[in-house]
């Protein structure tokens, strides 16, 4: 894990101490946090799915690791959908093309339409 750190103009990367040992990295932000967050990165509370977005801005709107499990998913208007893990159980045919007519459905964050916009 690496950070920048601005000096006069530049940007210096340094690399976490325990970038080299993973299951380290993990023990010790686990332990030490609560939960596995480096010091540098801030959590921020996601926003209701129905909030409006302000005028000018680009929505993202991030999942991951739905699993075949996109039912009942209430999806907030976006500009740009991510999917940044896991979309099938077992990797079958079936939940890919299930996943693909899933995104025909959120066609609102996939084709970046926005009422709010």
């Amino acid at each position: 894990m690496a950070h920048g750190i601005p000096s006069q103009g530049k940007v210096t990367i340094t690399v976490d101490e325990y970038s080299s040992n993973p299951t380290q990295a993990f023990t010790h932000y686990n332990i030490n946090q609560s939960r596995f967050q480096p010091p540098h990165v801030h959590m921020v509370d996601p926003i209701p799915y129905d909030t409006p977005k302000p005028a000018g801005h680009t929505r993202f709107v991030c999942i991951s690791d739905t699993h075949s499990r996109t039912d009942g998913i209430q999806m907030p208007y976006g500009d740009i959908l991510l999917h940044t893990g896991d979309f099938t159980e077992l990797g079958l045919p079936s939940e890919v093309k299930k996943f693909n007519d899933w995104l025909d459905l959120v066609s609102h964050c996939k084709h970046g339409r926005n009422p709010n916009a």
